[in-house]
């Protein structure tokens, strides 16, 4: 079981050496579920469960349309789990993908205390997304395809190491506390003529 934690670059108190410093977002990986408790700890800013699934869902999404409507869904975990299972939702997204948005609210639900959640399931965008921090206190993040969400190892896209998440890896991102750096992050952006990313699941608490 592969487990990877990074470390945000040392604090540099010398006025010389300023420049250098380069503040990066504390990051825990792994291949087990359990990983995902260490968003308790206030020194990590994301945490990605990088699970494995079995082959059935791959096979599956090769018959996904990327025609599918966008979905966006407000409520609480069994308020979600409702709207996806009614038929227009069920008629036009696969069914392996609404069980696990189902399963993900609800583990997402129990790590936020069961606060109500904004959900987009979509398609990527055409064109490079922006790179953005939540807006709220979580955001779930997770790709159903080729590729996964990018995130950025500095404050700064343009200069800093991007990374790319597994598909269907989940990442837990935390809103930016006051004071400190944060995740900063964005979706996979469809590729004119190329491989389709496949669809996109975002899910923000939704407290304030």
């Amino acid at each position: 079981m592969l487990f990877m934690e990074s470390w945000p670059a040392p604090k540099i108190d010398t006025p010389e050496d300023a420049a250098l410093a380069c503040p990066a977002p504390h990051v825990v990986a792994c291949a087990h579920a359990a990983v995902v408790m260490d968003l308790q700890r206030p020194d990590v800013d994301m945490v990605v469960w990088g699970r494995r699934v079995p082959m059935a869902w791959e096979i599956s999404l090769t018959e996904w349309s990327s025609s599918s409507s966008p979905l966006t869904l407000f409520g609480t975990p069994s308020e979600i789990a409702d709207c996806l299972a009614t038929p227009a939702v069920r008629q036009d997204w696969p069914p392996v993908i609404l069980t696990d948005v189902r399963d993900l609210s609800s583990l997402f639900g129990a790590l936020t205390g069961g606060v109500r959640q904004h959900i987009r399931l979509m398609t990527p965008p055409s064109g490079e997304a922006t790179f953005e921090l939540p807006p709220d206190v979580l955001r779930l993040i997770c790709g159903y395809g080729r590729t996964g969400a990018e995130w950025c190892g500095s404050q700064d896209p343009k200069s800093g190491i991007v990374s790319a998440l597994s598909p269907f890896a989940v990442a837990f991102i935390k809103g930016a506390a006051e004071g400190e750096p944060g995740c900063l992050h964005r979706l996979p952006a469809s590729v004119p003529n190329g491989a389709m990313p496949g669809p996109i699941l975002v899910m923000d608490t939704v407290s304030r």
